[in-house]
């Protein structure tokens, strides 16, 4: 097999910086979302679509829930005292 020319080398790299920033912007997208970020303005700062932001952040987190979401849904829900 021959050798990598310049130009197959250079792309490589650059395919392997493109699929470590992909990587970094998914994750910073599903912390994002965590912190309470509605799925628009991930989109319009990650330039891309909402829906494009919610599939990274059900990829990435499982759900596509914030932590206040996901707290409430933790809480134990208690009946009303009958004594009252």
């Amino acid at each position: 097999m021959s050798e990598a020319t310049d130009w197959e080398t250079r792309l490589r790299r650059r395919a392997r910086a493109m699929q470590r920033a992909t990587a970094a912007r998914d994750k910073d997208i599903a912390a994002a979302r965590r912190a309470g970020h509605s799925f628009r303005e991930l989109g319009r700062w990650a330039d891309a679509n909402h829906e494009t932001a919610r599939t990274i952040a059900i990829r990435v987190n499982g759900d596509s829930l914030t932590q206040a979401e996901l707290d409430a849904v933790a809480e134990p829900v208690t009946a009303p005292s009958a004594h009252t």
